[in-house]
């Protein structure tokens, strides 16, 4: 039952089909087995007029299922992307041709084994839908040449994959027609290495061609099943319908749609913890980044694209005619930006393009820092200014670079750390918050306070929600919470400590940090003091503090983390999940597509942990991803998109 479960759970998380393509193979495939079952006990049924009308009725369903698969990749893609977006461009369109055209045809053939008429005409429908995605991604690839944008080894790869399909589809028909040896080695040899190929390929570098590799294992599967359906041994002829019995009623257990292995293996398996989610997070929505994707580039319509195994929209992947944007999606920081159409307009001097810079940022609601705060450097690359702006005393490796060419931005990418850490978003500390706690800090250290500026801010919503990150002149690494104000980390080489000062310092940040130590256990792990509490409360976050420190040496290091080792047991099944979406579905103002649950551990401004289930539901033809908690007890639930 769990390994029946961990697969079914697979198919969801990873959003391999859609809902319509489930139901689609599930009614199918149970249509499929009743048939199955009745033409093995009604043996006066004409079984080949029979076949011919099952097999043209399920290859129906199965192209209204392409049909719609094929709708909503065409709003979320483009044809010419197909070649080097692997995601989302038709993802779940070459899943529901594996587990749609490969699993019910395939099924399909097993029922007819006794059926000697008539399956020419299914054999090249089939082969003939199998290959349109592999002409697609050719195509694609094409386009890409036209444009001079493919270097000689894809071309190389292009002229492979063509003369492997040509030379795939000869040798079938040759091998349907009549079987040889001298065609038919080929042939398998071919499939093979091209398997064997595309798992190394997928294994090294994650790129699946499905495109490629749903045909080539099909055409491998129908020869061999046409091969056994060509022998007429006496004692083999026996056994086929028995056996096609007995593959029916398989899978009238495993797929029927009103209850099944699945569902029962859902309903007595528990669900894992797999997600933590702050309420304090604010995430950044559809529209405000498009609005500020707008702001920037001038471009009003832009395409998203969503990688559909991410459940948030870490990052909002934008396009239009002219850029392409990727904004952050907690913070809206924009990670990259570069433009894809040729720049207009005349040249400009150096500071022009400064002045613009600072406006650009200014436009998109940015205050940066006093100009005696800020360095900004300008380099001439071939026809490109790039303008670099960041901190003084900052390392240089966090920095805003804005990159002009004539009048036009070309590429973009900012960092939080030139801004007023007092008007980024949700920050609840201020410059003067800040430098008090670092004379807190340093005063408890038994050091002066040295020069120090923000390095880096960073948003999140699984980990922490802010974090400030400092960096001093003589290399000290600090972060702060962003909300709170607490030092969460320092790193740093302390002057005239022996280790007896250490030990001293280590009790006195506990004592700051309100950590009774006589409720708390101290250990010693490889180089670090680590404390943890004896007896955690199941339902709030528990810490770690980890001080590092060695005698003789002057670093010191403390690190306040979250306790991971400690697993709180719950009760809930993963069949509860189906209730929450139901909750949900049914409120819902527009077509879900395919959706996804995941028991996730919602946390509070006071650290108090409560379980709910994150609904992840993509609407149709949107790369678009909508969730929602709901209560595992109360299933009452919130959006966080709006």
């Amino acid at each position: 039952m769990e390994l029946i479960s961990r697969f079914v759970l697979h198919i969801e998380n990873y959003f391999l089909l859609s809902h319509f393509s489930k139901g689609i193979i599930l009614w199918t495939l149970t249509a499929l087995a009743i048939y199955g079952m009745i033409s093995f006990f009604v043996k006066k049924w004409d079984n080949t007029k029979v076949s011919i009308y099952v097999g043209f009725a399920v290859r129906l369903a199965l192209l209204i299922g392409l049909s719609i698969e094929m709708l909503h990749q065409a709003n979320i893609t483009e044809i010419a992307n197909i070649y080097y977006d692997r995601q989302p461009s038709l993802r779940q369109f070459l899943q529901f041709l594996f587990f749609g055209y490969i699993i019910v045809v395939g099924f399909y053939y097993i029922l007819t084994l006794k059926q000697k008429k008539n399956q020419g005409i299914f054999y090249i429908l089939d082969i003939a839908v199998l290959t349109l995605p592999a002409l697609q991604f050719l195509t694609s690839m094409v386009i890409y040449m036209v444009k001079g944008e493919v270097e000689r080894s894809e071309i190389t790869v292009f002229l492979i994959i063509l003369l492997i399909l040509i030379g795939c589809l000869i040798l079938f028909f040759l091998n349907y027609w009549e079987i040889r040896w001298l065609t038919i080695i080929p042939f398998y040899v071919v499939v093979l290495f091209v398997c064997l190929l595309i798992f190394a390929l997928r294994k090294d570098t994650g790129v699946d061609i499905m495109e490629i590799s749903n045909l080539i294992i099909f055409l491998g599967l129908l020869m061999t099943y046409h091969l056994f359906k060509r022998r007429e041994v006496g004692q083999l002829e026996r056994f086929k319908r028995p056996f096609s019995l007995a593959i029916a009623c398989i899978f009238l257990v495993l797929c029927n749609p009103l209850y099944n292995v699945a569902d029962a293996a859902l309903a007595k398996t528990d669900a894992e913890v797999r997600l933590r989610y702050y309420e304090s997070t604010n995430l950044v929505q559809l529209e405000e980044a498009k609005e500020l994707a707008t702001i920037i580039t001038g471009d009003r319509r832009f395409m998203l694209q969503q990688s559909e195994t991410e459940d948030f929209h870490n990052r909002y992947f934008f396009q239009s005619e002219n850029y392409a944007v990727d904004i952050h999606g907690i913070s809206g920081e924009v990670f990259n930006l570069h433009r894809r159409t040729k720049p207009v307009g005349n040249e400009l001097s150096n500071d022009e393009y400064i002045v613009r810079s600072k406006q650009l940022l200014q436009k998109m609601g940015r205050t940066l820092l006093p100009d005696n705060q800020i360095n900004i450097s300008v380099t001439e690359e071939e026809s490109r200014v790039k303008i670099e702006m960041q901190p003084k005393l900052s390392e240089g490796f966090m920095n805003t670079t804005i990159s002009w060419e004539k009048e036009s931005l070309v590429e973009f990418h900012e960092n939080l750390n030139i801004y007023s850490i007092e008007t980024l978003k949700d920050v609840r500390i201020d410059t003067k918050i800040i430098e008090s706690v670092l004379n807190q800090w340093y005063k408890l250290l038994g050091q002066k306070r040295p020069e120090y500026v923000i390095d880096d801010v960073q948003y999140g919503y699984s980990n922490r929600t802010i974090e400030i990150y400092i960096i001093t002149n003589n290399n000290h690494l600090i972060t702060i919470d962003g909300r709170t104000g607490e030092i969460l980390y320092f790193s740093g080489s302390l002057e005239s400590q022996g280790q007896g000062n250490f030990e001293e310092i280590e009790a006195k940040i506990l004592a700051q940090k309100k950590v009774k130590t006589k409720e708390w256990q101290r250990e010693r792990h490889s180089n670090f003091w680590e404390w943890r509490e004896k007896d955690p409360d199941e339902m709030k976050l528990t810490y770690v503090h980890q001080f590092g420190y060695t005698e003789g040496q002057p670093l010191f290091m403390y690190d306040k983390g979250f306790d991971y080792y400690r697993e709180k047991d719950n009760n809930i099944k993963n069949a509860s999940s189906r209730e929450a979406y139901e909750a949900v579905a049914q409120e819902l103002e527009y077509t879900p597509y395919a959706s996804r649950a995941k028991l996730t551990e919602v946390v509070d401004e006071n650290d108090k942990i409560h379980l709910a289930w994150l609904i992840v539901i993509q609407p149709y033809k949107t790369s678009e991803h909508r969730l929602y908690l709901v209560d595992v007890e109360t299933k009452e639930w919130v959006s966080l998109y709006e």
